[in-house]
């Protein structure tokens, strides 16, 4: 008998080729994955912020206004230097030689008895002033800030005793007499109670109404006497 003729041969596995490489089926899921984990990888490289733009202190901005007002105004040939803040919504003027200075609010007493337009008395470095609320003075759509008081609007003068009410710190302006209008003489003419207005500033896109306000005190005064 011969070795072997009983022994069933067995299936072979086809040998690989050398060099050949396997290719495997691609697995659809990875696929779609790969370009999101790429993305993933990726650094994140954060934008700058912008830069914002400094908000003025408003204590500076006091300060440099009160500044203003104790030095030596250079004013130039035929202009003038203006105070300026807002009253409802309109804008108003004083001549700075008319300020003495502004400051933040002290506490106002109501006193009774008195006109609608005075807010009270206030504690002023020693002096008793009343503080008036122009807005309510002239019957002005009073706006939401209008109903407080921050800064109060000293005027000099040793005759009258009166600071004007204001809900911001006032700036400082300087016009040329040719930008006032002098046609509020008309205004002036209509009305003795309103010859303290002493014209309308049209400066760029608004409209500042100028006024006399020892003029307007001491009108008031005379009325009452």
């Amino acid at each position: 008998m011969a070795l072997g003729k009983n022994i069933k041969p067995g299936k072979k596995e086809p040998s690989k080729k050398k060099g050949t490489k396997t290719i495997k089926k691609a697995d659809p899921i990875a696929k779609e994955t790969e370009p999101i984990a790429e993305e993933l990888s990726k650094p994140v490289v954060s934008e700058p912020e912008p830069i914002k733009p400094a908000i003025e202190n408003p204590i500076q901005s006091l300060n440099k206004l009160n500044h203003d007002l104790e030095k030596d105004q250079q004013i130039e040939e035929h202009s003038k230097m203006l105070v300026v803040f807002p009253v409802g919504n309109e804008e108003y003027a004083f001549e700075i030689a008319q300020i003495k200075e502004v400051v933040p609010v002290p506490p106002i007493s109501s006193l009774p008895q008195t006109k609608s337009y005075v807010k009270g008395v206030a504690n002023v470095r020693g002096n008793v002033l009343a503080v008036i609320d122009l807005a309510r003075k002239f019957g002005l759509q009073k706006t939401l800030n209008d109903d407080y008081t921050n800064y109060v609007i000293v005027i000099k003068s040793e005759e009258v005793k009166v600071a004007v009410a204001s809900n911001q710190v006032p700036e400082t302006l300087m016009i040329k007499d040719s930008q006032i209008d002098n046609t509020a003489d008309i205004m002036r003419k209509s009305s003795n109670e309103q010859n303290f207005i002493k014209g309308i500033i049209k400066k760029d896109n608004r409209m500042i109404i100028f006024i006399d306000v020892l003029e307007m005190v001491e009108n008031e005064q005379a009325v009452n006497a």
